[in-house]
């Protein structure tokens, strides 16, 4: 019951602030020109503009691979921290030393990047895709065919170094 009430949670979060992340992804991906112009002033301006061009839809553009990975990424971080908690644990006393906290909670990190990275990855196209002037429809399958298995973990290693740690530190004082 847990699982499937956090997999709704999750989806219900991601949607409602999935605009937010688009036009931080959109903000993050713009370039200036050589007369020192962007294509977006601020958020509002990027979220205007969005709505503008590309309606509504525009603004979750990408959400379905979001959407596909929030339940398996929760799932495979807690149940890789549970595996190695278990691990650690005194069978005895039940308890877990400090370092088996920290410990398991960089794996549940670590496994939770490789989970999710290609996700991220395939996420972040579809999002900026909405700035080309293309006629082209980009696909989550397109994404993935271009980039290949390597592609698609590309910042992974920054991820980890991101991820882990976090996890490290967020279980053991949860």
């Amino acid at each position: 019951v847990s699982v499937s009430l956090s997999s709704v949670g999750g989806a219900a979060g991601a949607a409602t602030v999935y605009p937010i992340d688009l036009v931080k992804t959109r903000l993050q991906n713009q370039v200036t020109t050589i007369a020192d112009e962007v294509l977006y002033k601020n958020s509002i301006d990027c979220f205007k503009k969005v709505l503008k061009f590309e309606g509504i839809k525009g603004l979750y553009r990408g959400l379905l691979p979001q959407l596909c990975g929030v339940s398996p990424e929760k799932a495979i971080k807690m149940t890789t921290n549970d595996a190695v908690r278990q691990y650690f644990t005194d069978p005895k006393s039940g308890s877990i030393p400090f370092h088996g906290e920290v410990l398991a909670g960089g794996m549940g990190g670590c496994a939770q990047v490789m989970f999710t990275n290609p996700i991220e990855i395939v996420k972040i196209r579809l999002q900026v895709a909405g700035e080309m002037a293309s006629t082209r429809q980009v696909t989550a399958m397109q994404v993935v065919r271009e980039l290949g298995f390597s592609g698609l973990y590309k910042g992974a290693r920054a991820c980890l170094l991101r991820d882990a740690p976090f996890s490290a530190i967020y279980f053991p004082t949860y």
